[in-house]
């Protein structure tokens, strides 16, 4: 054979090889995300199953979602019921999605006041269930071992909490809540610690801050946050996707003023509901359901060398009630059949093959 047919079967393969999906990707790996809560996270197992594959077909890779303390551990000292959550790591790992959870919700035991969202009175007593999930999920954990049938897809990262500079969602004693920076920054240590403890290659990840993210930022660099986290996180709601940029951009300059230059930035939530002459109120972050539509385009794509990662919020909601409840990729309500796919949903998955490289 000349030695140019001998050569022939190689430079197939190496075209074969570029031709794959994905070999033209113009983004990281894991950069198509979406938040799963609302009314979808509560829908029969038969229409929750029905969504990881067709995540899956529109470009999602990895998943945001609350893993609840109040529901694994919601006896003092009793055991960690992983049930729910296992069901949903398996449902996406069988579709090669990765979840990514943010931990959140004390049990009544032992949060520091009865309000829901109350953060416990003493960070101890949620490191038995935070190791407990690191264990079970990490690469060597005790699900990945009790499931060979499915693909192995670990969980790396763990968010602890969910905008804690809100009220409602950090819920201290009023005369308290100014100290909310000292408080959080206080049980991200101990969260830290935990995490590493039991997977020293685990990434902890800073709660999602919203509105003057930037300033909340400050406010937990001075509360001792530096070096206790390993991803940061933002949330930049807003009108347009060039205003996206700028509240990306003055985050970042509080994370090199603090030395954090080299830490990568999440967007961990992003949306714009698609509300506008559907809900009373008077939030400026509103929008027509092509608007919504416009807008992520606009903004993964111009995201997609700022961020390697992008949540959208969310992937299903019902479309009535709060402005956010207008933001799903799909409409479901409780007692539907399915959900409805939204104008978001057609754009979400054209800028994700495009950015894909499909």
């Amino acid at each position: 054979m000349p030695p140019a047919m001998k050569a022939l079967p190689a430079l197939i393969a190496i075209l074969l090889l570029a031709l794959a999906p994905g070999a033209s990707a113009k983004v990281p790996a894991r950069f198509m995300g979406v938040n799963w809560d609302s009314a979808i996270s509560q829908a029969p197992a038969s229409v929750q199953s029905a969504q990881f594959p067709r995540m899956k077909s529109a470009g999602v890779r990895t998943m945001r979602t609350a893993f609840f303390w109040s529901t694994g551990q919601p006896e003092e000292n009793g055991p960690v019921d992983l049930s729910a959550t296992d069901a949903l790591v398996g449902a996406a790992a069988a579709r090669h999605i990765e979840v990514f959870p943010h931990i959140i919700t004390a049990p009544d035991w032992a949060r520091l006041t009865p309000a829901p969202m109350a953060p416990p009175y003493d960070p101890q007593l949620f490191v038995s269930y935070v190791r407990t999930l690191v264990a079970h999920y990490g690469p060597d954990g005790v699900f990945w071992a009790q499931h060979p049938e499915l693909p192995k897809v670990p969980i790396r990262y763990w968010q602890f909490w969910n905008e804690p500079h809100l009220p409602f969602q950090w819920d201290l004693p009023r005369k308290q809540q100014k100290y909310w920076p000292r408080t959080y920054v206080a049980q991200l240590k101990v969260f830290y610690q935990a995490v590493k403890a039991q997977d020293p290659h685990a990434k902890v990840v800073l709660a999602g801050l919203a509105n003057r993210s930037w300033v909340y930022l400050e406010k937990l660099y001075r509360a001792g946050a530096h070096g206790f986290f390993d991803v940061a996180a933002v949330h930049p709601y807003t009108t347009r996707p060039s205003g996206v940029v700028r509240l990306l951009d003055k985050f970042r300059k509080v994370m090199r003023a603090h030395h954090d230059r080299r830490t990568p930035l999440w967007v961990t939530e992003l949306g714009l509901p698609a509300s506008k002459g559907r809900a009373h109120s008077n939030n400026s972050l509103q929008t027509t359901p092509r608007g919504m539509a416009r807008f992520l385009t606009g903004a993964y794509s111009k995201l997609r060398k700022r961020a390697p990662r992008v949540y959208w919020y969310t992937w299903a909601s019902e479309y009535r009630g709060d402005v956010f409840r207008y933001t799903g990729l799909f409409r479901y309500r409780h007692g539907t059949r399915k959900p409805v796919a939204q104008p978001a949903y057609r754009a979400y998955v054209k800028i994700a093959h495009k950015l894909e490289g499909k």
